[in-house]
């Protein structure tokens, strides 16, 4: 979008908060709504799907679920039995949050990879990692200790299957040793992976942090801090608390509402559906159905 449109829209939604608040939840709705019924054919056309097409539309279904409470949230509460109407924009930037974290890491997995195999490792990567929350748990009842013995021989299964997909790749020896590091690491830390290459060899395998995450989906350099600030608004720390007592005292809930929150869910869960329909056995049908709900189309139709 050009400078002038962009100021222009910038200005009319300063101006009319509320009704920018209705035109963008009425775009997310639609979305979801769209985004629903697709997944809902495509689960009654693949009833035999593997592994990693059943998680991509499983992360989809969570996706749309975030966002029907984001605009739960968006309609506003009334503070105890006072008249006065507040939105929770802290619990919103939760929200928000959490479905960012979901954009990134699907688009790093199943998106920025260039094949099957890549696509697995970071899958089972990924997998480990959110077992090993249930591994390393220390206070476990009687009742729970063989799922947990169920889990830590899982992941010891998926160490052997990237141990032989790490055989298949083409690597230099110091990124295998980056690749057999991540595999090995103990932790449930969320975090994104790349495979820098000198043209089809893996020389490099850098972890990407979620501050630095941003740069997937974003080209406005003014964007780069935005999970940072979803941090820093949802988390318990002082200037959290500052800023509450700022937004109501102003009264700016409504347009922070706007120009943040509502415009990244739809944003996020555009670029979600969009990569779905990429990434997703069967799914890149769909596409062009989808595409005209979605952020990408307004921003076309706009810059027309």
């Amino acid at each position: 979008m050009n400078t002038e449109k962009e100021n222009i829209l910038l200005q009319f939604m300063d101006s009319h908060p509320r009704h920018t608040k209705n035109i963008v939840t009425d775009a997310i709705s639609s979305l979801i709504e769209k985004s629903v019924e697709m997944i809902l054919l495509w689960r009654k056309e693949n009833p035999n799907a593997e592994e990693a097409d059943c998680i991509s539309q499983c992360n989809l279904q969570m996706a749309t679920c975030t966002a029907q409470s984001i605009l739960s949230l968006a309609k506003g509460i009334h503070w105890g039995y006072h008249s006065t109407f507040l939105i929770d924009v802290h619990s919103c930037a939760s929200l928000v949050r959490a479905l960012y974290e979901r954009a990134f890491i699907f688009r790093n997995i199943y998106v920025s990879t260039d094949n099957v195999l890549e696509r697995d490792l970071l899958l089972y990567i990924w997998e480990i990692r959110g077992l090993n929350n249930r591994v390393n748990l220390k206070n476990v009842t009687e009742s729970f200790r063989h799922i947990q013995l169920y889990d830590k021989n899982s992941v010891e299964e998926l160490r052997r299957n990237l141990s032989d997909i790490v055989g298949c790749l083409d690597t230099t020896k110091s990124a295998r040793e980056q690749i057999s590091h991540a595999i090995k690491k103990n932790t449930s830390q969320l975090k994104g992976f790349k495979f820098v290459k000198d043209h089809e060899r893996i020389i490099q395998f850098e972890s990407i942090s979620l501050e630095e995450s941003p740069l997937y989906f974003f080209k406005d350099d003014n964007m780069r801090d935005c999970y940072t600030y979803l941090s820093l608004t949802s988390h318990p720390s002082y200037l959290g608390i500052l800023q509450f007592g700022q937004r109501y005292k102003e009264r700016d809930d409504e347009k922070e509402l706007v120009h943040i929150y509502l415009s990244l869910t739809y944003h996020l869960l555009s670029e979600l559906v969009l990569d779905f329909c990429k990434a997703t056995t069967n799914a890149e049908k769909y596409y062009e159905t989808l595409y005209p709900f979605t952020e990408r189309y307004v921003i076309e139709k706009n810059n027309c």
